[in-house]
């Protein structure tokens, strides 16, 4: 997440089973700025899952040199910080899950007719693969001495994220409840209650981030590269 925006969803295809919701008829000019009345992606993306997997890629490049020293481990250090990482992002959402759940959901369905602590369990589970996935494929990469294939994997991951983001951004840019939404008299974000909880929020996980990288990067000088 960055202090711009954050969102996830449950929707892996197209789960919809009932008559679309008035979104696709409405212009969402009170958000968007918008005069069209045609439907802007009635179903949304998962943002984060991608996210960490740029995270999980990012942290084995700057663990290089641990990653292919003496006995290389796919599941070393490294791993396991991309995992702390992980848990931490999700904890530092949960506050969104409470206070705005349907922003939370990008208005993909009503958040009063999911359980949302079963929804934000699923999706702790989602970042953790997410971010080994993209770890462990860049490790593999740079175990084998292809520097260029663990940079490939950073970009792709850093392109879906990017990718998804800009689909879904008149979701991201509207707070409001799902009602609001398909009404179109959601709140843009800079005006939203959650703007100031988001710029904190970013600004930790920026931190936390940085800092881990940081770490994992200096603890590993000392080792020689293979």
């Amino acid at each position: 997440m960055t202090t711009v925006g954050h969102e996830f969803t449950l929707g892996f295809g197209n789960l919809i089973t009932h008559a679309p919701p008035a979104c696709c008829e409405n212009s969402f000019a009170p958000v968007m700025g918008s005069s069209r009345t045609r439907c802007r992606r009635c179903e949304t993306f998962l943002i984060d899952p991608p996210f960490l997997f740029t995270a999980g890629s990012l942290f084995a490049l700057v663990a290089r040199r641990r990653l292919v020293a003496k006995k290389p481990n796919l599941f070393g250090l490294s791993a396991w910080v991309t995992v702390g990482f992980a848990l931490f992002f999700w904890i530092s959402v949960s506050w969104f899950v409470i206070n705005s759940p349907d922003w939370m959901l990008s208005y993909f369905i009503p958040a009063t007719e999911l359980h949302m602590g079963a929804v934000h369990t699923v999706f702790a589970i989602s970042l953790v693969l997410a971010g080994l996935s993209g770890h462990t494929l860049t490790a593999a990469c740079l175990q084998r001495g292809g520097l260029a294939g663990a940079v490939t994997v950073l970009s792709a991951g850093a392109v879906v994220w990017g990718g998804l983001w800009v689909f879904s951004l008149d979701r991201y840019m509207a707070v409001g409840t799902h009602a609001e939404f398909v009404a179109g008299t959601a709140a843009q974000l800079q005006q939203s209650p959650i703007i100031n909880a988001m710029n904190m929020v970013g600004a930790a996980q920026g931190i936390i981030g940085v800092g881990m990288l940081a770490w994992l990067y200096t603890s590993g000088r000392q080792l020689k590269a293979r």
